[in-house]
């Protein structure tokens, strides 16, 4: 197992899975006095199988590839002022994520079979979204016990 950490974000990544934290700037401080160090939003994508070298923030390149017992999760913060919004009203990291909560409407681009999980939430003054896909609706019972065992590994501090 590795571990990734950065901005207060870490990732344990379970053998058999992939995982990059990235950092962008915080549009919301571009323009102050913050060192870029401290305007950084972070991005962390999983998944059980390769992750492409390129790929969107929501998984697009990486979910067109995985097969039917893929699993993708995105951790996408978004700007400070955003987790005081509606949208972000649920606090804490949703580490138990249920089978029935995935459907295939869910996707940001939706592929045959694959069905998704989208959960807005913050912690503290940090505003996130966790988008999640697996590679088979029918195989939910089966694929959302091994991504709440990655997640169980990903803390925000």
């Amino acid at each position: 197992m590795s571990r990734l950490a950065a901005h207060g974000v870490s990732v344990d990544v379970p053998a058999g899975w992939e995982a990059e934290l990235s950092t962008q700037p915080d549009p919301a401080m571009l323009d102050s006095s913050l060192e870029s160090s401290d305007a950084s939003l972070v991005v962390v994508h999983a998944a059980n199988f390769s992750l492409p070298a390129e790929r969107g923030d929501y998984g697009s390149g990486a979910v067109e590839i995985m097969d039917r017992g893929g699993i993708f999760a995105a951790l996408i913060e978004f700007d400070g002022a955003s987790a005081k919004s509606k949208l972000f009203a649920h606090e804490g990291f949703p580490t138990r994520l249920e089978p029935a909560d995935f459907a295939p409407d869910q996707l940001h681009l939706s592929l045959p079979g694959q069905a998704g999980l989208q959960q807005f939430f913050h912690m503290g003054s940090r505003a996130f979204c966790l988008y999640t896909v697996i590679g088979s609706y029918s195989m939910r019972n089966l694929l959302v016990p091994e991504l709440n065992r990655m997640l169980s590994g990903m803390s925000i501090g």
